[in-house]
């Protein structure tokens, strides 16, 4: 049997229970948890950002499609690639889903949720506080995956790391994947290896287009 999603009364544990306001419980244990260390809440929304100079965190309390409750990813999201959606490129899920069962185990499940959120953001800033320790990070990254190697070598041009720049430069360049998305990555590759070897121009190249992804994700 399956329920409005107007109706008033869900089934669980194989009886009947007032409907619960979930969002609300969620947003609250977020917002006392995350507020307080800076992060924004990106509109009304269960995602929160922690803002940095070449990244942001992202901070997003998931929800289901099938059931009441709640996911929690964390990860950085690097803003040298211009777009204008988050994208989770250096972590994810980091706990599974917590269902809604009654309103008193949700609101602690929300608020241990929250305070994991609350470590994990600690956790990025600490481990990506310098473009050195970013480069160091994605120096091991995935040779065969062509986003992993974008960043690297982006971050390695930063950290100053030329002959890692260039290797992860060429990766990127010789990936065999032709699909337009690809192809467009590989141009704007193309363009910032051949100012690698300035690296005045190349930080006001990558700090321009950080800060157009953060004007077109309304990031302040």
């Amino acid at each position: 049997m399956t329920f409005k999603p107007q109706s008033v009364l869900h089934f669980s544990q194989n009886r009947y229970m007032p409907d619960i306001d979930h969002n609300r419980i969620v947003k609250a244990a977020a917002k006392a948890a995350l507020q307080p260390i800076g992060c924004k809440q990106k509109g009304s929304s269960r995602t929160w950002l922690d803002p940095h100079s070449m990244w942001t965190g992202v901070i997003e309390f998931q929800p289901s499609s099938w059931a009441k409750g709640c996911y929690l990813n964390v990860g950085a999201c690097w803003l040298w690639y211009e777009k204008d959606f988050l994208s989770f490129d250096d972590g994810y899920r980091v706990a599974q889903f917590q269902a809604v069962e009654s309103e008193e185990s949700f609101i602690h499940a929300s608020a241990t949720l929250a305070t994991q959120a609350h470590d994990e953001v600690l956790k990025l800033r600490s481990q990506f506080s310098s473009i050195e320790k970013i480069a160091a990070h994605l120096k091991d990254k995935d040779f065969s995956n062509i986003w992993q190697n974008y960043h690297a070598a982006v971050a390695a041009t930063l950290a100053n790391d030329m002959p890692h720049a260039t290797t992860r430069f060429c990766a990127v360049m010789q990936n065999k994947d032709n699909r337009s998305w690809a192809l467009e990555l590989k141009s704007r590759t193309a363009i910032l290896e051949s100012i690698s070897g300035d690296p005045i121009l190349f930080l006001r190249t990558i700090q321009e287009i950080v800060d157009r992804s953060k004007k077109r994700l309304k990031i302040a």
